[in-house]
């Protein structure tokens, strides 16, 4: 009888261990993903604020003519 008990509990043991393997699995995939929309935004950000900083030079130098 122990030894039922034993695989019954084994048995669950290595499904819920399948079942974190594959939910770690696609946190990392998210996380990467994450990773790589941050590094975007990122050089977004850096091009707008590069953008607007032209823009604003352009202005005050065609207000100074």
């Amino acid at each position: 009888m122990p030894t039922t008990t034993e695989s019954t509990s084994t048995r669950k043991l290595k499904e819920q261990v399948k079942s974190q393997a594959s939910d770690i699995s696609t946190l990392r995939s998210r996380i990467s993903e994450l990773v790589d929309e941050i590094h975007l935004l990122k050089n977004n950000i850096t091009r707008f604020k590069s953008d607007v900083a032209n823009d604003i030079k352009m202005i005050v130098e065609n207000m100074g003519k």
